[in-house]
């Protein structure tokens, strides 16, 4: 483990990167939370979740233990991501853009932007230098544990635990089956890779992935191996439990599947309406805001009836998933309680992007360039069949995902979903709840992921000094993109820490997009052609978060000022910017 410089226990506010001081250096959050100097911290993060898939934000998904953390706690319903995991991981864990930390590309993004390759900040894993806040805490006597995806750099001096963890049970790649077929080395299939604590380990093939990372946290908490140097048991944790689910494949287990039969019949359109007329009633949104427009592409009535069948059936898949999530989460929670915890426990749940709108994945994860031609075809032919079929739809027998129709219905009322730089791809769904905490309420101020080291570091009272983080403006009105606490909205003295000058930017595989205020300029082809020319466009959010209405030819002067701040950004943090498209 590096040894972080300028690390202090003290019962203060944070001072952190040069921002958060501003905020207030010896304040305290509350008289309350001065109770609770050091409380632990469980980080959760779904993999691929829509907007309004949990209860709590519109959706019809049985999520009962979330749906009561979100209600009671403060939900954040303008919270933004990146469009893809990995870079949203690299800011979460050490509050910088994905770009200096080493994640301006995922890894696998590679091989098809090439031009990215060997570009400093494109390194397509965390890079060693990099401070996350497991390291932190650690160093401030916090326990610090993690089980689930990593997908921040697989070589061994990449692991979770040369970032800071004193234990760890992760998935080094994006993603895997969530039962293990063909895991661990199964004959002509290409194996996930887990690591325990540094060192090559076994994914328990038959169980299924959200209860096998629930259940190696459970243990972690447990300390049931109190002989092992690395924990401090006497310490508060910081516990990150990163879920795959419900990334694809669609899998889920076979009585959670049957439970959601037939709720799905009506077709995404239907679903995607009720989802945003909940999302009215609830105060997530104005009732007044238009949704943008589904992109059909196929007429649910026209498809014939086992077509039909299929596509419900991949969303009961996904909803099973979800909630198995949010009884894996429920088990954590009850753990938590057992043992006297919970009241003690700040609780953060985000998604890392938006939801997934891609196609049919048969070959993805399930063979490799080296598998024999003729293991490879038996394999392949089998998914294949298993896709098709509904007894086998959701086991691991299958490799499916479910589309676009669907995770535009997931991210309604935006536009767009994964791998966009529309609020499809980078509003997510995201709560904090625990002690101290001014909860029952909805904060519609922008936010971001980067936001969220700052502010634990603020709740445990752990000062941290390292890498100065100077303000920056672009043509002298613009703050360029920073970490900032939300201090001043978890005692309910603010309702934002952004100002109508403060930027959120994104670059991920070439795609751009800036916000200021309630300005929104995005980057990027109109249809999925790559030939296509990329063009900048101009959103009003603040009557269009559905990004329908390009108002740029209108706005001049705010798109030019717009896409300067973005240049700024851009060279702040090392962006790669290739020529006129």
């Amino acid at each position: 483990m590096k040894l972080i410089p300028n690390v202090i226990c003290l019962v203060i506010s944070l001072a952190y990167s040069g921002v958060i001081s501003a905020l207030g250096s010896t304040e305290s959050i509350s008289d309350e939370l001065v109770k609770v100097d050091k409380p632990n911290i469980l980080l959760i993060v779904a993999d691929d979740l829509g907007f309004s898939d949990l209860g709590a934000f519109g959706g019809e998904i049985e999520t009962p233990n979330l749906d009561a953390l979100a209600t009671s706690g403060v939900r954040l319903t303008n919270f933004y991501a990146t469009p893809s995991c990995s870079p949203t991981r690299s800011m979460l864990l050490t509050g910088q853009d994905n770009h200096p930390a080493g994640m301006g590309a995922m890894a696998e993004a590679l091989q098809t932007f090439s031009i990215l390759k060997g570009k400093p900040g494109y390194e397509g894993y965390l890079k060693p230098e990099t401070t996350t806040i497991a390291e932190v805490l650690s160093n401030a006597g916090y326990r610090t544990l993690m089980s689930g995806k990593w997908h921040l750099g697989s070589q061994p001096n990449q692991q979770p635990t040369e970032h800071g963890f004193d234990r760890a049970f992760a998935l080094m790649q994006g993603g895997a089956d969530h039962f293990g077929a063909g895991q661990n080395g199964g004959p002509a299939l290409q194996p996930a890779t887990y690591t325990e604590n540094g060192r090559p380990a076994e994914f328990p093939v038959g169980s299924y992935s959200s209860d096998v990372y629930a259940e190696r946290l459970i243990d972690y908490l447990n300390l049931e191996d109190k002989s092992d140097k690395s924990d401090k048991p006497d310490q508060p944790f910081f516990a990150y439990l990163a879920f795959t689910a419900p990334h694809w494949p669609l899998q889920a287990p076979a009585e959670l599947i049957e439970k959601y039969k037939d709720r799905y019949n009506a077709g995404p359109e239907a679903l995607r309406s009720a989802r945003f007329e909940r999302m009215k009633r609830l105060g997530l949104i104005d009732s007044a805001v238009p949704i943008s427009s589904l992109v059909v592409l196929d007429d649910w009535q026209k498809l014939s009836e086992q077509q039909r069948k299929v596509e419900s059936r991949n969303m009961e898949i996904y909803a099973a998933m979800v909630d198995s999530l949010d009884q894996n989460v429920g088990r954590v929670l009850d753990q938590l309680r057992v043992s006297g915890e919970y009241d003690n426990t700040v609780i953060i749940f985000m998604s890392d992007n938006g939801a997934e709108g891609i196609g049919a994945r048969p070959l993805i994860g399930r063979t490799s360039n080296s598998t024999p031609p003729q293991h490879k075809a038996a394999v392949l032919a089998a998914i294949n069949a298993g896709n098709l079929d509904l007894s086998k739809m959701g086991t691991g027998e299958s490799f499916i995902t479910y589309g676009s129709q669907w995770a535009q219905a997931a991210m309604a009322p935006f536009r767009r979903s994964k791998g966009d730089t529309e609020e499809g791809g980078v509003r997510v769904p995201a709560f904090i709840s625990g002690p101290a905490i001014k909860g029952q309420r909805i904060i519609s101020s922008a936010l971001s992921v980067r936001d969220v080291m700052p502010t634990v570091l603020d709740i445990t009272h752990t000062a941290y000094s390292d890498v100065s983080e100077a303000p920056v403006t672009a043509a002298g009105v613009i703050s360029m993109p920073s970490a900032k606490s939300w201090k001043p909205i978890l005692d309910g003295s603010l309702e934002s820490v952004r100002s109508d000058t403060d930027a959120i930017a994104w670059e991920l595989h070439l795609k751009r997009g800036i916000r200021v205020g309630d300005w929104k300029a995005v980057y990027g082809k109109d249809t999925g052609d790559r030939s296509s020319p990329s063009s900048w466009k101009l959103y009003n959010l603040s009557d269009d978060i559905a990004e329908s209405n390009d108002v740029s030819a209108e706005n001049s002067q705010v798109l030019e000022r717009l896409v300067a701040a973005w240049g700024a950004y851009a060279k702040q943090n090392g962006v790669f910017v290739p020529g006129p498209p």
